[in-house]
């Protein structure tokens, strides 16, 4: 679940913003300059709404909507194909041939449980497996990249008309991906299932972290693993966007409009993430408030 991508919206609307909240949503000031930096959840379930009130009060404070990458694009069936062919085996060869006899027995095991066609994903290497697993069981508990908090803020100014904008492009974000599509096929296959076999623990634990703002417990929850044990997706996805990110985000403040950047919560913890970095470079930080 580590591994997991955004897609398109769900509409589910909360109204009620006159209480005082805190969540992993940041004010960041530099003079009179300002923009709104929040941590997301790219996958929810219906019942995980209302979203923490402080979104949807910056989201109608902010005269422009920015997210990681273009989301209607990135749900294009153009977009699905360029991902299939990147991570396709070619000359014939497939998963099982990667992977150690033992750990692709374990999987076919577990794709027999689950339902998973094995047969037919083993055309492709390891990465887009996982990712197909994983959001394959998080759909199975109700979690759908529809519902995640980017794509219904995404819904949601498109049927409202607010400005949107990307920090990088599909392209950007297919290149990110395809550059772990060789990395150890058994490494990634028994993360996957370890992370799967958790997965009811990890996704509460991080929801509960996430709507309140304790970015340093999400961070333990959600990276500490990836970092020890796939550091290469951990600098990929996350520490080399951030860097790419960096000057996109500071641009923004020599603009009048005030943005509301939504990005997943993994790109503001740690001395990596973004708050640290901004912190770094001299802003002002403070959690979001709303009052009455």
């Amino acid at each position: 679940m580590r591994f997991c991508c955004t897609l398109i919206a769900s509409l589910l609307i909360f109204v009620s913003i006159s209480a005082s909240a805190e969540t992993s949503l940041y004010e960041i000031t530099k003079g009179d300059e300002k923009i709104y930096l929040g941590g997301t959840i790219h996958v929810l379930r219906n019942s995980d709404y209302p979203l923490p009130p402080g979104f949807e009060h910056a989201y109608e404070n902010a005269k422009i909507l920015v997210l990681e990458t273009d989301m209607k694009q990135a749900s294009s069936p153009e977009f699905g194909r360029q991902m299939a062919q990147a991570f396709m085996y070619t000359e014939g060869k497939n998963l099982a041939q990667d992977l150690h006899p033992k750990l692709w027995q374990e999987l076919q095991t577990f794709a027999d449980q689950r339902q998973f066609p094995l047969g037919q994903m083993s055309m492709f290497k390891a990465m887009f497996v996982s990712l197909a697993l994983s959001m394959a069981e998080m759909q199975s508990k109700g979690f759908g990249v529809g519902q995640g908090v980017d794509a219904y803020f995404y819904q949601k100014a498109i049927l409202g008309g607010k400005a949107t904008q990307e920090l990088e492009t599909t392209g950007e974000v297919l290149a990110q991906l395809t550059s772990l599509a060789d990395m150890d096929a058994n490494l990634v296959i028994k993360s996957t299932l370890r992370d799967i076999h958790k997965m009811d623990q990890v996704l509460a634990k991080s929801l509960e972290y996430w709507r309140v703002g304790e970015l340093d417990k999400l961070d333990k929850e959600m990276a500490a693993d990836m970092r020890k044990e796939t550091p290469q997706i951990y600098q990929q996805l996350l520490v080399a966007r951030n860097q790419a990110w960096l000057p996109k985000i500071e641009a923004m403040f020599t603009t009048p409009a005030v943005e509301l950047v939504l990005v997943g919560s993994l790109h503001l913890s740690s001395k990596n993430g973004l708050l640290a970095q901004l912190k770094q470079r001299g802003y002002q930080i403070k959690p979001y408030k709303i009052t009455e």
